[in-house]
């Protein structure tokens, strides 16, 4: 009887640990499954990165800082524009990817079929690191995105995730 009260006692923890999980991630762009890799107000690396490739491809006009703003979105849906995307100014995936390589996830994954399918998970609020699960590291606002896109925007891989 007590071992089936333990094993029930870990399972909770367990799962209420998987919740905790998920609860890093904020969302801000107002909708429940979120799908944005980087939302207004996150910064670090990762935006620091776009907004570098904003700027080096002409649509931001000047520095702006390292914090994803009205400025960033603004340009994020000119690129998006220019390209033929949904001007959201949501910084999904595919819109990082075009940002980043030149080209759709699609046509990424037909070039580069080595590349694909690998998900990290990197830190929008810090961090220089990419890992393979959210909680590493006592990571703040964890974000998935492809490893080539978190590669391109200069994240190494977390020694702890993996040792090689």
């Amino acid at each position: 009887m007590k071992k089936r009260i333990v094993l029930v006692c870990l399972t909770l923890v367990l799962l209420l640990c998987a919740g905790n999980a998920m609860a890093v991630v904020k969302h801000t762009c107002g909708l429940d499954d979120c799908i944005c890799f980087i939302q207004y107000g996150d910064k670090g690396l990762a935006v620091s990165g776009v907004i570098d490739a904003l700027y080096n491809q002409g649509f931001l006009a000047s520095d702006v800082g390292s914090i994803y703003n009205q400025d960033v979105v603004d340009a994020v849906k000119a690129f998006q524009k220019a390209h033929k995307l949904k001007q959201d100014g949501k910084l999904t995936d595919n819109t990082l990817t075009w940002l980043l390589w030149g080209m759709s996830v699609t046509n990424l994954d037909k070039r580069y079929p080595d590349t694909d399918g690998q998900e990290v998970w990197v830190s929008t609020d810090g961090g220089t690191k990419f890992h393979s699960n959210p909680t590493c590291s006592a990571m703040a606002y964890a974000r998935k995105l492809s490893a080539r896109n978190a590669q391109a925007l200069k994240f190494t891989p977390c020694k702890k995730c993996w040792s090689y």
